[in-house]
């Protein structure tokens, strides 16, 4: 960095220091918000989009969809106000740090300080301000509700470009960015719902022996099996004592509950480590690779198949040397448990016993070739999700990074 006045990485062709700016002076008039009375109903459902704190996303500037509607009557019976499209609609209290550049006339609860008839390039304006807000966050006075008062806000320095034409590059830069992300993040929800759909069609539905949709060959009838037949052999866990220090730092990965990913399967990371000494001196167990971890007690639901050897916590209960195809196992499994979770007993630990874990019953087809094409389906479907994930990750990242080198 040059000084304190220049940012790291700008566009080409501009020089030349930043000059600051307090945030009253990005736009020409300010509104407030209010609530019109939720008791009248006469104020409510109209044509005016009424936003509130919730109808915004933590780092999302744009895309702001008004869950709710008023009316000229609840307009013109409140505190609120009608703004100006191309507004910045920023949250002062509950959910402080929120922020977004409205396209369209728009009215805002209290939670609000609206920004109108902006004298800096919009876009510019909504990824400054956002900037500056993440970076003070933790600076937000308030107890239950933190927020900011108006002036406060209003106040605040802020170094922005003179030159208008770089304002406009960096704000297209940042909207573009996001406009990739958002795409990502679209692409990722279809392939995560489509997972979901397959999940319905290729297992058969409750009170069916065949499923709904099948790889070309198979036919016949599924067999009901019980969970305790996928396997030879079945592995509780335990924890060793966390105060004996030679039980742990060890080379045997030992895995809990939070280590596994909800709606993931595989690529498990055990983020502890035991040694023989807590191995044997512990009720956990050394459990062959490959086999199947389901936790039984607190995140119950959660399943993965592991693919080295592992120990557990108590809260798991391993199917090892299974009898049927791996991923077609975990999968199957999955996708019962997700069935059921709304059935589970239990009050502050949601669990399932052993037993009750075993002697669950699961149509499976008696043809290992066909476990195996629909376990690889659904693998090769959450391998392209991690995937889009990752890239989405990284997206997210890059843009972390450029409003940390792109701002001054």
């Amino acid at each position: 960095m040059g000084n304190k006045r220049t940012p790291e990485i700008r566009f080409q062709g501009f020089t030349g220091d930043w000059e600051q700016r307090k945030v009253k002076d990005f736009s020409e008039e300010t509104f407030g918000g209010g609530t019109p009375k939720t008791s009248i109903k006469e104020y409510w459902s109209g044509e005016i989009p009424w936003i509130q704190s919730s109808d915004l996303q933590e780092h999302q500037v744009s895309g702001v969809f008004a869950k709710k509607k008023i009316n000229e009557k609840g307009l013109q019976n409140s505190a609120t106000k009608l703004i100006p499209k191309n507004s910045i609609a920023i949250v002062t209290r509950v959910g402080v740090g929120k922020i977004a550049l409205i396209q369209f006339e728009y009215a805002t609860s209290q939670d609000f300080l609206s920004l109108s008839n902006l004298k800096v390039n919009e876009w510019f304006g909504v990824y400054s301000l956002y900037n500056q807000l993440q970076k003070e966050l933790h600076n937000v006075q308030g107890t239950s509700i933190k927020g900011i008062t108006k002036n406060e806000l209003l106040d605040k320095g802020i170094n922005i470009p003179t030159n208008s034409e770089e304002q406009t590059k960096i704000g297209s830069f940042f909207k573009q960015l996001d406009d990739t992300i958002a795409l990502h993040q679209q692409e990722l929800t279809i392939l995560k719902q489509t997972k979901q759909g397959f999940l319905q069609k290729m297992f058969p539905k409750e009170g069916e022996s065949v499923p709904e949709v099948r790889f070309p060959g198979f036919t016949g009838e599924w067999e009901e099996r019980k969970v305790k037949d996928f396997s030879e052999e079945t592995f509780g866990g335990g924890t060793p004592k966390t105060s004996i220090k030679e039980y742990w730092n060890g080379e045997i990965p030992w895995i809990q509950s939070s280590d596994l990913e909800e709606h993931q399967v595989s690529g498990i990371f055990a983020r502890k480590k035991i040694t023989e000494k807590g191995l044997r001196n512990s009720a956990t167990k050394l459990i062959p690779k490959n086999s199947i971890a389901i936790v039984t007690r607190v995140g119950v639901g959660k399943i993965a198949l592991i693919q080295f050897e592992y120990a557990t916590s108590q809260d798991f209960l391993s199917l090892s040397n299974l009898k049927v195809n791996e991923w077609f196992g975990v999968y199957s499994l999955y996708n019962q448990l997700q069935k059921e979770l709304h059935n589970v007993q239990g009050t502050s630990i949601k669990g399932i016993t052993k037993n009750e874990l075993l002697e669950k019953k699961i149509n499976i087809p008696t043809d290992l070739k066909e476990q195996t094409k629909i376990g690889v389906f659904f693998k090769k479907l959450d391998n392209t999700i991690a995937l889009h994930q990752r890239e989405l990750d990284a997206l997210k990242e890059t843009k972390k990074a450029f409003l940390q080198k792109m701002f001054v």
